[in-house]
């Protein structure tokens, strides 16, 4: 695969198979997670990342996800991923996917906190950011990314889900 700037879009083009599918005939929301992630990977070979992390000895972990599903992906449909960071902060970086038909419409939407993570403890954000040599200010967040993450640091954890 062809080396690319950590800040552009990775894409990908697939289709859909029927291992993919749920027993309504369509992509399962489960797997469309899973394809995100081999999503990402593609585009962290590509960046540098994987290589770094092998280097570093450091690992990747999903901290939270915010996912809208909107159109379906059918059996032997085409469609293709889309892949970008979003933005970041001191801890965590956050990488927008998409999956869009070859119409144009987006069937679903995926913002995922992610962070690099060293002996059990993330790898703060402008250590990876230095290591990947980003010297591009950091982009700026969509207002709807702004808001989750707003809205997750007042998520209560460990979550009271009491028996009753």
């Amino acid at each position: 695969m062809p080396s690319m700037n950590p800040l552009d879009m990775h894409v990908s083009q697939h289709r859909c198979r029927l291992v993919d599918c749920d027993i309504f005939g369509e992509m399962n929301n489960g797997r469309i997670l899973t394809l995100y992630e081999m999503g990402r990977f593609q585009a962290a070979v590509r960046m540098g990342l994987w290589a770094l992390l092998k280097k570093r000895r450091w690992g990747l972990t999903v901290a939270g996800t915010s996912i809208r599903y909107r159109k379906r992906i059918t059996p032997f449909e085409k469609y293709e991923t889309r892949t970008r960071i979003s933005t970041w902060d001191e801890r965590f970086v956050y990488i927008e996917q998409g999956m869009f038909k070859m119409n144009g419409e987006c069937a679903s939407n995926v913002l995922f906190r992610t962070a690099v993570v060293s002996k059990g403890r993330a790898v703060p954000t402008q250590e990876l950011i230095k290591a990947l040599n980003i010297t591009a200010p950091r982009p700026e967040p969509a207002q709807w990314v702004t808001n989750w993450i707003d809205a997750e640091a007042t998520r209560i954890w460990p979550p009271e889900l009491n028996k009753t």
